[in-house]
């Protein structure tokens, strides 16, 4: 239960007003500046025979827009980076700064800020360590953008990738604007590490409503952030977005903040976002994160004044608090459109009696209004902070609709459902609840029950009780059949959180086919996939849960074995056959997106008919196979008919596949350029940020560099659009946004 963040009553560091422009030196045209320890600052500081020596000259430096500034990788230089307002670059030439050489060069800023920028953009900040002195000793921040110059337009572009931050007092990287600014347009944050720092990992705010616009957050690792002992704000937050219209967060893992956060009224969480628009959380693992007192410590949280938002194929575990939590605060502004849909959460609220799935409402501004929390999947054990599945307190709740999720719980000190909330409009329909076979523990309103049955008769007329769709019982009291749930798996890896099979329905499981069909009986959009990447697209039965049931034909050959893995730069794919009848052998295929395969050889059977066991082996031996590439066997019979394995994957290393596109954030159009070492064809597919596609292209390359133009038109609403480029088996995906 948070409450409107503190950060606003905290100022970065000022410049002084003695800093005469005339100290300045100023590059008038773009150029790469190189800085070493055993450079000297007199030097012209252009090449790398000729470098300067300290972050001093770099801050008295006047850079023009598309001018780089590199330090020697491997070394640390001592100091704070930081610039005014004279300083800044343009969305299409940012001002760059990196390393060079072996390794990411090191600015130790001790006791004060690591990077700071005021009142400017156009900034990119690549492949440095940017080290404080310790959240204990330092008291500022890692990375700051920060303006309070009231303007006409927001500023834009701000780039931080392939960083590493830790050690301040307060947040690693901030994005701040207050005094009526209207904030930055176009910021990134990705393939960074943001540890060990007092406050937060990542903070954005402003003081005018939706003061900044389309920021993306992926590919980050955000821990050990401790949160502070004492205050009475909370502290301890992975990522916390505020006040941002276009917000993308993914592929992020958050894990262990929190501990000292020990407000007496508000905590902490993973990844949470607070009166924003337009806000899609996907992909991304929180867990083992904590509180120090009795509030939050949760995994994800869709908070105060938060419109539009999703929340899916997530997984949460292990958390002192919710796993999803949805929260109105008191004086937040309007929160409606809520969306939360094939989750996982296991084992959250280990503390303070909080829930895999909980809402709370204030009732400011109308409460907690339309929210759809569907086909997600709970899994909870008792602890000493009496947890629930699912829970819901406050006031004010409109048009809260909760359908085909799972609740399964262990027998002990755990609650199947707790409501206590006033004035609230809330019903579930068709989900599924599994105590281990003993009675459900369901608290709601004023009563307790310990069955559906009893659950549904205590609600209300018969058309509007819960678990009834038109008069009508739904909902189950059954074993799910997970396959091997509750075994305290951390992936690590966001990008494959689709290993996480235990979570899979077995094919004898009896929600396979029985969900509600939201979209034929709600018109709701349910997405394009499950929480494992299975196509939802047609698909007339739904299963509960977060997996949709994918029942594949088996061979007339039965397979007792099939298995692909990586040897160097070869993939290898083994399989055995227990038996085999009319076999003439088997196509062995191959598809870089898992849905256009193609044929790499033949594998003729060893016996056309056996009842013995065979082995098969194949070896994948094409060049520049980069990320995941997906194998599957296409048994064919000596009358020439086929069927399908199962499909496999391995993942490749990313081999040099260079593009790049500007301007980013673009109007209508942009340029896409594009490195090709020999003629072929690029395949290139644009989707928005919830996979709507948008634009399908494609286009002979030449060797060499390539410059395209791709329109997509001024129609087209502002916000994060996503660009896949494919040529031969190399792929890439680039993130560009719309003004």
């Amino acid at each position: 239960m948070h409450i409107l963040p503190a950060y606003i009553h905290m100022k970065p560091l000022l410049f002084s007003t003695c800093f005469m422009l005339a100290l300045f030196s100023h590059s008038l045209e773009a150029a790469t500046f190189f800085v070493s320890l055993s450079g000297n600052d007199t030097h012209s500081g252009n090449n790398k025979s000729q470098p300067w020596a300290s972050i001093t000259k770099v801050n008295n430096t006047v850079f023009s827009p598309g001018d780089t500034v590199l330090f020697e990788g491997g070394k640390t230089f001592v100091g704070s980076i930081v610039f005014g307002e004279e300083v800044g670059g343009t969305a299409s030439e940012p001002i760059f700064f990196g390393s060079y050489g072996d390794g990411k060069a090191i600015i130790s800023s001790g006791d004060n800020v690591g990077f700071s920028v005021q009142n400017s953009a156009g900034f990119k900040i690549q492949n440095l360590v940017i080290k404080g002195s310790g959240r204990t000793s330092n008291g500022s921040n890692g990375i700051e953008f920060f303006t309070d110059q009231p303007n006409s337009s927001r500023l834009e572009f701000i780039s931080i990738d392939g960083v590493d931050v830790s050690g301040y007092h307060d947040k690693g990287i901030y994005i701040g604007s207050w005094n009526g600014a209207k904030g930055y347009d176009g910021i990134s944050i990705t393939n960074s590490s943001i540890h060990d720092n007092g406050e937060a990992g990542i903070v954005s705010y402003a003081e005018t409503k939706l003061g900044h616009q389309n920021m993306y957050v992926g590919h980050n690792r955000i821990f050990n952030n401790t949160g502070i002992q004492g205050r009475d704000i909370h502290t301890g937050n992975g990522i916390i977005i505020g006040d941002v219209d276009g917000v993308l967060i993914e592929y992020c893992e958050v894990y262990n903040n929190g501990e000292l956060s020990d407000a007496r009224d508000t905590g902490p969480a993973g990844v949470w976002a607070y009166k924003c628009n337009d806000v899609l959380i996907q992909y991304n693992e929180a867990h083992h994160n904590k509180t120090g007192g009795t509030k939050d410590g949760g995994g994800f949280d869709i908070d105060g004044g938060v419109t539009n938002a999703v929340m899916q194929y997530n997984y949460s575990h292990d958390n002192d608090g919710a796993g999803f939590l949805v929260s109105q605060y008191r004086g937040a502004p309007t929160m409606k459109n809520i969306t939360i849909r094939y989750n996982i959460s296991e084992n959250d609220g280990r503390k303070n009696s909080y829930a895999g799935i909980l809402f709370w409402s204030s009732g400011s501004s109308g409460g907690i209004q339309d929210v759809e929390v569907y086909n997600n999947t709970v899994y909870l054990t008792p602890s000493g902070g009496s947890p629930s599945a699912i829970r819901l307190f406050g006031k004010l709740y409109r048009q809260v609709r909760i359908r085909n999720n799972i609740f399964q719980t262990t027998p002990g000190t755990v609650k199947t459902v707790t409501n206590t909330a006033d004035n609230a409009d809330i019903l579930f329909q068709g989900n599924s609840y599994w105590n281990a076979g003993e009675d459900l523990d369901i608290e709601w309103e004023k009563g307790s029950y310990t069955s559906l049955e009893a659950w549904r008769a205590a609600t209300g007329p018969a058309a509007k009780r819960q678990e009834t769709l038109d008069g009508s019982p739904v909902g189950y009291f059954v074993d799910p059949q997970l396959i091997d749930p509750g075994k305290e798996v951390t992936i690590s890896d966001p990008t494959k959180l689709f290993a996480l099979s235990g979570y899979e329905l077995h094919e004898a499981s009896p929600l396979i086919d029985k969900g509600l069909n939201l979209s034929a009986l709600f018109g709701i959009e349910t997405g394009n996939q499950d929480f494992f990447g299975n196509s939802l697209a047609d698909e007339e039965k739904i299963s509960i849960g977060a997996y949709q049931f994918k029942s594949t034909v088996p061979l007339p050959v039965t397979l007792s074995l099939f298995e692909v893995s990586r040897q160097g730069t070869d993939a290898v794919l083994y399989w055995e056959t227990a038996s085999e009848q009319n076999n003439k052998g088997f196509d062995v295929e191959v598809s870089v997106d898992g849905e256009h395969f193609r044929t790499l050889s033949f594998v003729a059977s060893k016996s056309s008919n056996s009842q013995q066991t065979l082995p098969y082996t194949f070896r994948d031996t094409e060049k520049n196979k980069t990320g995941i590439r997906y194998y599957r066997l296409r048994q064919i019979d000596t009358d020439g008919t086929s069927t399908y394995s199962e499909v496999k994957a391995v993942t490749f290393e990313q081999e040099h596949f260079t593009a790049s596109a500007y301007p980013n954030p673009f109007s209508s159009s942009f340029t896409l350029e594009v490195k090709a070492e020999k003629e072929e064809i690029l395949q290139i597919n644009m989707s928005d940020a919830v996979g709507r596609h948008v634009l399908r292209r494609e286009v002979k390359l030449q060797q060499g560099r390539n410059k395209l133009t791709l329109e997509i038109g001024r129609e087209r609403p502002a916000g994060l659009y996503i660009i896949s480029a494919r040529h031969g088996d190399k792929n890439l995906k680039l993130k560009v946004l719309k003004q």
